[in-house]
């Protein structure tokens, strides 16, 4: 078989499976079996889906239908799953794939913090499975993507700030001044989406926001520095794994839909990125570590070597991403620190 028929059998083993389960936990089987092909463990894939799946919910039926004209009144509400899922579908039905990403990218994006970026990140797994799928997609990965930017439309989540990419420090330095929220402060809901839910009370957040300018207007190689920075604060912290996790994965996943986006939607998303990598920070990284602003310099081939081997064999669905995502983007930027982070971050996880 080739990648490409592994996923599509992932993709259909998981057929009929709701985007989220037990609550508020996301799906991560149609995400984790791409990365599992990216890493070249694609003979794993069959196997770990059938033990994933087991823990999924049925997906939800629709409820009173979403229409072109009333949308946006509809964004961030959970409780539509289904209808969301269903006026995706229909949009995809009715356009070429690339069609329903560019018209659904821009809508969305303002809430790229939804179910604390799982939106965003099945998206952009989804659009790197169809770039490589052969000319005339299968229907089951156009159907992933419509389910990844239904899911991003029912947890559509904002956040405080407008940054403008002009404040005068580097990445690494804007996320270490940015204010904190108070360890005391309750959540508003489980997760990594409760507490986003109150960062909005920490002051001083959108100045924060505001320090950070990019040495280049290229949103790839903005990328690379918010990414850099957020692979700091995840090697250094230990207390929040999960969360810091995600500041990585999502301008990860960000960077994989950037060829298909028009320069100003791209350099909104890099915006959009630094907010949601900030939010994160704010909402867990108190009190303040003084590591988060050190590179970690390691042997990169002996990391290398076994990372992917020891990310399959502990199976958790994060590790999977994160792991696939580090070694991407350290072939891109040379940055040892996010092989470091992959490392730690396995460590901190109980395995699958």
């Amino acid at each position: 078989m080739t990648d490409n028929d592994v996923l599509l059998d992932a993709l259909d083993r998981l057929r009929g499976t709701g985007p989220e389960f037990n609550g508020f936990l996301a799906n991560h089987g149609p995400m984790a079996a791409e990365a599992l092909v990216r890493i070249g463990a694609a003979e794993v894939v069959p196997r770990w889906v059938d033990a994933y799946r087991t823990r999924l919910a049925p997906a939800p039926e629709p409820v009173r239908g979403i229409e072109d004209e009333d949308w946006r009144e509809h964004l961030g509400d959970e409780r539509l799953f289904g209808d969301w899922i269903a006026h995706l579908r229909r949009d995809a039905d009715e356009m070429p794939w690339r069609a329903l990403l560019q018209r659904w990218w821009p809508r969305l994006l303002p809430g790229l913090a939804a179910s604390a970026t799982h939106g965003v990140i099945r998206t952009a797994h989804a659009v790197r499975a169809l770039r490589m799928a052969p000319d005339s997609p299968d229907p089951l990965l156009v159907d992933e993507l419509a389910q990844g930017l239904g899911f991003w439309a029912a947890r559509y989540q904002p956040l405080p700030g407008d940054p403008g990419l002009a404040g005068p420090l580097d990445a690494v330095h804007a996320t270490a001044r940015l204010p904190r929220l108070d360890p005391d402060e309750p959540s508003d809901g489980p997760g990594v989406s409760g507490r986003l839910r109150v960062v909005g009370r920490v002051d001083g957040l959108g100045p924060g926001l505001d320090a950070w300018g990019p040495s280049s207007a290229v949103p790839d190689v903005a990328l690379d520095e918010l990414i850099g920075a957020a692979a700091r604060v995840l090697a250094a912290r230990s207390d929040a794994p999960i969360a810091f996790c995600h500041a990585v994965t999502a301008p990860a996943a960000v960077r994989l839909v950037l060829p298909e986006l028009s320069d100003d939607v791209a350099r909104a998303s890099v915006a959009a990125s630094w907010q949601v990598v900030g939010g994160i920070v704010a909402a867990f990284a108190a009190a303040r570590d003084p590591d988060e602003t050190a590179a970690v310099d390691t042997d990169p081939d002996s990391l290398l070597e076994r990372l992917d081997p020891l990310a399959v064999e502990h199976g958790d669905e994060h590790v999977v991403k994160l792991t696939e995502a580090a070694g991407r983007e350290y072939r891109r930027t040379g940055d040892t620190t996010l092989l470091v982070a992959a490392d730690r971050f396995r460590g901190r996880v109980a395995p699958l």
